[in-house]
């Protein structure tokens, strides 16, 4: 295994943990406050599945991406090896497996609409997202500076584009940036050509703006 630290720009990868963890949040702090409501007043079931639908297929990306030009790379990487990185990417997989009836159990909610079940397991899916998103930041991304090379991080970046498509790039780069701050979203922002940052800020950002009803000019 190559020991040779390197500073590849993480921070799409950052980027895209703090919004799992927006959503996560935002998802307790709503089914939280409704529970709470007197039974028959009106719940935002529409908002919620929307707002569900953007994580999930999200973090079904994020996770497909991850696992095909990463994980299974630095596991290979090694195989001949002291067992280190193995022995992260074994624990981590461990808290990502804590993560999936959790998320059966949100959809389950929201299908039946069941107040108490939805503002139970998003309590639970808020922590067991934010602990692995933690260990991956604390324990999981240093070691792609350690054993990835050049080549093998950039099939990442290729894989996520793969994955997304132009248009699905036009749903996520607005969500991935949604509450983001300033210094985040011109990190984001740099790192894409001045096409995309164009159909960011004229289509894409309004676009998903007005489907969550938010009056917050484009930026």
């Amino acid at each position: 295994m190559d020991s040779v630290a390197r500073k590849f720009d993480l921070t799409m990868l950052y980027a895209a943990y703090d919004a799992f963890r927006r959503d996560a949040a935002r998802l307790q702090t709503a089914a939280g406050a409704e529970s709470a409501a007197l039974p028959g007043s009106a719940f935002g079931w529409a908002e919620a599945a929307n707002s569900w639908t953007l994580f999930t297929s999200h973090w079904s990306l994020q996770d497909r991406a991850e696992k095909n030009a990463l994980w299974t790379v630095m596991y290979a990487k090694d195989a001949d090896g002291p067992g280190r990185v193995g022995v992260v990417l074994d624990a981590m997989a461990s808290l990502a497996l804590r993560a999936v009836p959790l998320i059966d159990g949100m959809d389950a909610a929201l299908e039946h609409r069941d107040r108490g079940a939805l503002a139970r397991y998003a309590r639970d899916l808020r922590a067991s997202v934010d602990a692995l998103l933690d260990f991956k930041e604390s324990n999981v991304l240093p070691l792609i500076q350690e054993t990835l090379t050049p080549f093998e991080w950039g099939a990442f970046d290729v894989e996520l584009r793969r994955e997304l498509g132009l248009r699905g790039l036009g749903v996520f780069l607005p969500w991935l940036l949604d509450g983001a701050p300033d210094g985040t979203r011109r990190a984001v922002l740099g790192l894409l050509p001045p096409p995309i940052r164009l159909c960011y800020r004229v289509r894409w950002r309004p676009r998903y703006l007005r489907r969550r009803g938010l009056a917050v000019p484009a930026r």
